[in-house]
């Protein structure tokens, strides 16, 4: 159950800044409107979204429904945010714990369970590639990574198969729930899924994928598998309901695309005489290929240089599967999984 708390002490003293019984740590995170940092306390480890009171109250933000677009405060995104957070229960999604509301404060908190791994795969704007490789521990130092010094700007670190499937099957169960709830997410990519603990740099879970040449892949090092690892206690978690809708059956039809695009499947980009109604489930499914995708490949199945050439790719090229590398039968595998959703 979240709790909701009216009152806040903001304070600092010699080991650091304090929101109530909330230590900060470091930063993990920001969006266009927040702050993301992490926490603890006497109960455990935490991740505090700060939002400023003044952005969501002047903010004026877009929003659709099936009698067009209007816009409305920002505020009343989060709110609807904390709506539908509250009403999800789920191992498989970041639990909201806590809601910091105090009126006379600068700012809303909404404290969230702490997952020490930090997002699923870290984007890098030099390579165009999702990789794998950690940045940061729990505590802000830097993680040594024995390969980073061999890995060059055109390779990326990626999961093995059995890995990726092992994921993908902890998503779709998550998917799944959401959607038995009428909950659509609409922004399924690896920076909105957290991972339990960080990924050991084993052989048997990731590899060294060189895309210099993509399509064409070349895995760097050893081939061969390492030492069998126990992925069982790797658990992957969805976050970010900023974008989520609650939608009604029978279609669950949403009316935007809203989202990131590279994770959009193409019905979002098409408008027909009575405008744009998407159904939601299939909007999640198609992202979670994409993502299914990148964790095998480190790439999106679609790029291309400028937003508008992106969507046109989506809507009017085949898919093209990268040669020499690893082959994504893990998608194959779960499909009865996402069948159910």
């Amino acid at each position: 159950m979240v709790r909701h708390v009216d009152q806040v002490e903001c304070r600092k003293d010699a080991s650091g800044k304090w929101v109530n019984q909330y230590h900060l740590l470091q930063e993990v995170g920001s969006g266009t409107f927040c702050k993301v940092r992490l926490a603890e306390s006497a109960a455990g480890i935490h991740a505090v979204k700060r939002f400023p009171r003044m952005v969501m109250q002047r903010r004026m933000v877009a929003k659709f429904d099936a009698e067009g677009a209007s816009m409305v405060p920002f505020q009343q995104c989060i709110e609807q945010e904390i709506q539908i957070l509250e009403r999800i229960h789920h191992p498989q999604i970041v639990e909201l714990q806590e809601v910091i509301n105090d009126p006379k404060d600068d700012n809303l908190y909404l404290i969230f369970e702490g997952l020490p791994g930090c997002q699923l795969m870290d984007w890098s704007e030099r390579s165009c590639t999702y990789s794998a490789r950690p940045s940061v521990n729990l505590f802000g130092s830097a993680v040594v990574d024995s390969r980073r010094d061999t890995v060059g700007a055109a390779s990326t670190l990626v999961f093995r198969e059995v890995l990726a499937k092992h994921f993908a099957q902890q998503l779709a169960e998550g998917i799944c729930y959401m959607h038995s709830l009428g909950v659509i997410h609409k922004d399924l990519k690896p920076d909105n899924l957290v991972l339990s603990k960080q990924v050991p740099d084993d052989p048997a879970l990731l590899c060294t994928l060189d895309v210099a040449e993509w399509p064409k892949l070349t895995v760097m090092g050893d081939k061969e598998e390492g030492s069998k690892v126990n992925c069982e206690d790797l658990v992957v978690k969805i976050a970010d309901f900023n974008c989520a809708e609650e939608c009604q059956e029978p279609d669950f039809l949403i009316y935007d695309a809203q989202g990131t695009q590279s994770f959009t499947p193409p019905e979002c980009f098409k408008k027909d005489e009575e405008g744009v109604n998407i159904k939601g489930k299939p909007r999640d499914m198609w992202s979670l290929g994409c993502v299914l995708f990148v964790l095998v490949y480190g790439r999106c199945p679609f790029s291309a240089e400028s937003n508008l050439l992106l969507q046109l790719d989506i809507m009017q090229c085949e898919l093209v599967m990268p040669e020499g590398g690893p082959w994504l039968s893990c998608l194959l595998n779960t499909c009865s999984c996402f069948a159910r959703c």
